[in-house]
């Protein structure tokens, strides 16, 4: 029988790929070997537990917010079908901004079809609900306009001057609107 180097020898390697070759078999041999020292296989760190939401000891929530539904989950009431009683009524609509043809399109999302079309001010960009729910406003961004939209008909109604509206948002208690005038950088 050949002996391990003799047989080597006889695959016709370069004396590089050869020492190659037995540097690659020692470090094979010694990472099995069992006083060789392998590395411990890391944990899976456990996913951190969500908080519950709470307000601070001895704080009041913000006025005009309503209760929480469950002192455990802030999004307890964002959910599928937990629409506020206003909107009961309301037929389902989609409300499509055209800024490129100063637009509203009002789909069926039922029948997908289109079932209402309106002009509106310059560049349409948003339809947002008002904080009662009972209004939606179409922010015509370059129009500096709100456009007033009744969700209970789908029909347009009054167009108001404001000043660059890109976004609008409200404070907790529904008194004030903030309107995110972007490319004026300012509330």
């Amino acid at each position: 029988m050949l002996s391990f180097s003799k047989r080597i020898d006889r695959l016709n390697l370069s004396k590089v790929s050869r020492f190659s070759l037995l540097a690659l078999l020692g470090v094979f041999v010694l990472s099995n070997s069992p006083g060789f020292a392998k590395p411990k296989p890391k944990k899976k760190a456990a996913a951190p537990a969500v908080a519950p939401f709470h307000n601070p000891v001895g704080t009041e929530p913000l006025g005009g917010m309503p209760p929480l539904l469950d002192p455990k989950d802030l999004y307890a009431a964002d959910r599928p079908n937990a629409f506020s009683p206003v909107v009961k009524g309301f037929p389902s609509r989609v409300y499509v901004p055209n800024s490129g043809s100063n637009t509203v399109d009002v789909i069926d999302p039922a029948t997908y079809k289109v079932i209402d079309h309106f002009d509106v001010g310059k560049q349409p960009q948003h339809v947002v609900p008002s904080w009662d729910l009972k209004t939606l406003w179409v922010l015509n961004d370059l129009g500096n306009s709100l456009t007033k939209i009744d969700p209970m008909t789908g029909k347009k109604g009054a167009t108001y001057p404001v000043d660059d509206p890109y976004n609008m948002y409200y404070t907790p208690d529904g008194k004030y609107a903030m309107v995110v005038a972007e490319a004026r950088a300012r509330l």
